[in-house]
C-alpha cells in the first residue's frame, strides 16, 4: 500500500503525509507548485517539516499547493531506494503519484521500458496530450493518483481509497474527511476546493486499499 495527500498549506499537508506514512515509508516524495515554479523532492527517510521549510525558501513565489507520496512497493523490479523509481514519476509536463497497481502493466508493448507500473502514467497522459479518461480507460487494477500538469492539479478516485474535505486529501481519513464511495471519477483542483470535472468506465477487481 501507499499513501497519496494534499493540502493548501504545508503544516497540513505534512501532517497527513506523516499520518499516512502507517501505510509504507519506503520512499517518499514531494511537489509543491506555485504559479510559475515548481519544487519536487525524493528520499528514503521521511521528511521532516523543519527541514521542508528551509528547502522551499528558495521558492521564488507563494505555494499553491503541496502535494506527497509514501511507497510500500507492489509491481517494481528494484526494492532498494532509487530515485529513478520513487513517485511522483514525470514524462513531459506530467508528474504522477499513484496509490494501487496496474494489473494490467504487462500487456502495453512497451512496459518493459518502465521500471514501475506507475510510471508509465504520465507517459500515457503525454501520448494522449494530458487526456486523463483516455488515459485511464486504458488501465486495470487501483488506479487513485494525483496529477500536476505544470498548470492544473487533479484527483482520479478509481479502487483505492481516497478521503477529501474541501481542498485537501488522503488515502486515509482525517479530520473532517469524507470517504469518496464512487469510483472513475477525476476531480480537478479550483484554488479554494475539489470539482468534479469528468468520469470514465472502471471496474474495481479488488478490495478497497
Amino acid at each position: 500500500m501507499c499513501n497519496i495527500s494534499g493540502a493548501p498549506s504545508l503544516e497540513k499537508a505534512h501532517q497527513l503525509y506523516i499520518d499516512g506514512l502507517e501505510r509504507g515509508s519506503f520512499a517518499s516524495g514531494v511537489l509543491v507548485f506555485t504559479q510559475n515554479h515548481f519544487y519536487l523532492s525524493k528520499q528514503e527517510s521521511p521528511f521532516t517539516l523543519e527541514n521542508l521549510k528551509k528547502e522551499l525558501k528558495s521558492l521564488e513565489e507563494f505555494p499553491i499547493y503541496y502535494l506527497f507520496h509514501s511507497r510500500a512497493p507492489t509491481n517494481s523490479k528494484n526494492l532498494s531506494f532509487d530515485y529513478c523509481t520513487t513517485h511522483p514519476f514525470n514524462f513531459g509536463f506530467n508528474f504522477v503519484a499513484h496509490n494501487g497497481i496496474i494489473q494490467n502493466f504487462t500487456d502495453f508493448s512497451n512496459h518493459k521500458e518502465f521500471e514501475v507500473d506507475s510510471s508509465i502514467i504520465p507517459y500515457h497522459l503525454s501520448m494522449n496530450k494530458g487526456d486523463i479518461i483516455k488515459t485511464y480507460s486504458n488501465y486495470k487494477g487501483l488506479l487513485t493518483s494525483w496529477i500536476y500538469d505544470t498548470e492544473k492539479l487533479y484527483l482520479v478516485k478509481a479502487g483505492s481509497s481516497l478521503h477529501m474535505d474541501q481542498d485537501s486529501f488522503s488515502s486515509i481519513a482525517f479530520k473532517g474527511s469524507q470517504q469518496i464511495e464512487e469510483d472513475g471519477i477525476i476531480y480537478e483542483f479550483t484554488g479554494l476546493n475539489f470539482k468534479q470535472i469528468g468520469i470514465f468506465p472502471y471496474n474495481n477487481p479488488y478490495f478497497l486499499l
